[in-house]
């Protein structure tokens, strides 16, 4: 079940998920303007930030921010996805501070720039380690399809004025949505 203040957060899909199956509660794709105030809402419920990561899809990269609450049990992952070409993200580090070392870590490994950062500078590895070590080549990219079929996301029930995208996908929803 999708919580009532979660049609806060703009999203292009949402899955519930079984908690017992896949340590979620739900997961959902967020576009990048959109991750911010996405973030402020997780914040203004009790969550913290577990965690972000990304991988290096045929489309561009998949970030992935797990959340999880302070007090109650239910993990959220939210996914946002970039072209390579613009491999650019607002930054959640002013919603959550402990986001400044999760995002340069990226920034490091796969080159996702976080715009709004206060110190996107080189956390583990050299400042002129080029290209970022965690970049495929294209002919060793896989489908975003791939690592999380979307026949797997089910329409968000976002009200369209809480301004929900037009995109959707309909499916039953499964651990294999799981982060």
């Amino acid at each position: 079940m999708i919580p009532a203040w979660f049609s806060k957060i703009r999203t292009e899909a949402v899955t519930p998920l079984d908690p017992a199956k896949t340590g979620q509660t739900l997961s959902a794709l967020v576009a990048r303007e959109d991750i911010a105030d996405a973030s402020r809402v997780l914040w203004d419920q009790g969550y913290h930030l577990e965690d972000l990561s990304a991988c290096d899809v045929t489309e561009g990269f998949v970030v992935k921010y797990h959340f999880a609450h302070w007090v109650e049990a239910g993990r959220i992952t939210l996914r946002v996805g970039v072209p390579h070409d613009d491999a650019a993200i607002p930054t959640i580090s002013e919603v959550f501070p402990g986001a400044d070392w999760h995002e340069r870590e990226c920034h490091d490994f796969h080159g996702v720039v976080f715009t709004g950062h206060p110190n996107l500078s080189a956390l583990l590895l050299p400042d002129d380690d080029t290209p970022p070590p965690l970049v495929k080549t294209d002919a060793a990219r896989k489908s975003r399809t791939d690592v999380m079929p979307l026949e797997y996301l089910v329409d968000s029930d976002v009200p369209p004025e809480a301004g929900k995208t037009e995109k959707k996908t309909t499916a039953p929803a499964t651990e294999a949505a799981a982060g």
